[in-house]
């Protein structure tokens, strides 16, 4: 998981991994936005910084490109329906094993 390499990640790369997990926390079918989004660096020694606006809008553009910021969680819904059919054979039965 992501949390295990956040000791080697750059600033942008942990403002982009908050980003996706905002991004699936928008509700509906909305999309993350400059206007309905924002994320602050906090650290040890680091300054409070708050990005928004057009300050945020280059990582959303980021994320776009990266077909991260549709409202939902693509790659969460794709292992979920792999989970679900991983157990059964092609009438819908369990398998025995």
């Amino acid at each position: 998981k992501i949390y295990q390499n956040l000791d080697g990640m750059s600033k942008d790369d942990l403002i982009m991994n908050a980003l996706r997990a905002l991004s699936g926390c928008v509700s509906g079918d909305g999309e993350l936005t400059k206007e309905n989004g924002s994320v602050a660096i906090v650290g040890k020694d680091e300054k409070y910084t708050l990005l928004e606006g057009d300050e945020l809008q280059p990582y959303l553009d980021r994320l776009e490109l990266e077909g991260g910021n549709n409202g939902g969680d693509d790659e969460e819904e794709e292992q979920e329906e792999e989970e679900e059919s991983s157990g059964d054979d092609e009438d819908g039965e369990p398998m025995d094993l």
